[in-house]
């Protein structure tokens, strides 16, 4: 792993775990935690980058990508982080795929909207060639961020994007997070074999970090550019749609099967972005008293997040189609999940 700084807030104290100061003024039973992930779609500045092939995202580019246009899908986005907490505040916890640099990431989260929320940044850059990162939004007056690791994946060339991993805690429990950008779906059975690399690796992470600690908590979060029954996330990441066993519980799994997705594709919907959890969070007993997933609308335990402003017709409204600017926020919708007591 290529350990890096957590830019802020970064803390590594592990008798933390055993303190009460440990434990947020936040850890009211009825607390709720969102927990989110976006592909905000190609969220680039305006400035050339010799090392990468942002070209297409440049003021004289054929996309014309001016400070206008960069200022106001930082305001959409901001606006849709604000709204998706909705009753219970500010998400604690965003994974974003399609970040340029740094310097976007830092833009976003200045942007009056959600500046409240004091949202630190965890992020590296990555050698995709087109220079698009995966990074993580938290916010620390309810989020201990002990570690975070910018992890290459395995899975041949060309390279993809780093895997974004942190460990740190939540009302005095252990969370371990991966954000994900798995390889696009153009490529055909390479880029499937790709994929499928990149899901046992994470799943080889995951297990390893369950075996070492059994009371850590689980969150794989990402772009995994394949549905919840396709081979690298129901096979080889081991995530399901019933808690079963030692695998992984895949909410979206059961949204897909009623029709719904993040992104749509010759007029059908895909669903690419998933928050899968360690069975932990899931299952109940006498005994324990944990945070687990809790209901958001009816009794769904995961949920896409979609707001009339943020579609064109039936589709997500994209800041670009091809080379024709659009206005809109990305061509994805948002997925997030509740934590509580």
């Amino acid at each position: 792993m290529r350990m890096v700084a957590c830019l802020r807030y970064l803390v590594l104290f592990a008798a933390a775990w055993m303190q009460p100061s440990f434990v947020s003024a936040q850890t009211d039973t009825a607390q709720r935690y969102v927990v989110a992930f976006y592909n905000v779609g190609d969220l680039f500045d305006t400035e050339d980058d010799p090392l990468t092939a942002d070209e297409d995202m440049l003021p004289l580019a054929d996309r014309h990508w001016t400070a206008e246009r960069y200022r106001a899908k930082l305001q959409s986005l901001a606006r849709v982080v604000a709204e998706l907490g909705g009753e219970h505040g500010f998400p604690a916890i965003i994974g974003l795929a399609e970040v340029e640099n740094r310097a976007v990431l830092d833009d976003l989260v200045a942007e009056p909207a959600i500046a409240s929320a004091g949202y630190a940044v965890c992020h590296a850059d990555s050698p995709d060639s087109r220079g698009i990162d995966v990074a993580v939004l938290y916010r620390p007056d309810v989020l201990q961020v002990d570690r975070f690791s910018s992890v290459a994946m395995e899975c041949g060339y060309p390279p993809t994007r780093d895997m974004a991993v942190f460990e740190g805690g939540i009302c005095g429990e252990r969370l371990y997070v991966v954000a994900v950008h798995w390889p696009s779906r153009r490529g055909g059975e390479r880029s499937e074999a790709q994929r499928r690399l990149c899901a046992r690796q994470v799943r080889r992470m995951v297990d390893s970090v369950r075996r070492a600690d059994a009371a850590v908590k689980v969150i794989v979060m990402g772009d995994m550019n394949d549905e919840p029954h396709n081979r690298s996330v129901a096979r080889d990441l081991g995530a399901r749609r019933r808690c079963d066993g030692e695998a992984l519980y895949n909410p979206f799994a059961a949204k897909r099967r009623v029709g719904r997705g993040t992104y749509r594709y010759d007029g059908r919907w895909n669903m690419l972005d998933q928050i899968v959890v360690s069975p932990d969070l899931v299952r109940r007993g006498d005994a324990d008293r944990g945070l687990k997933l809790r209901p958001v609308g009816g009794r769904a335990l995961g949920r896409v997040f979609r707001r009339d402003w943020m579609m064109r017709g039936r589709d997500p409204y994209a800041t670009y189609r091809g080379s024709d600017y659009m206005g809109g926020v990305s061509d994805h919708l948002p997925v997030y999940v509740v934590l509580g007591r």
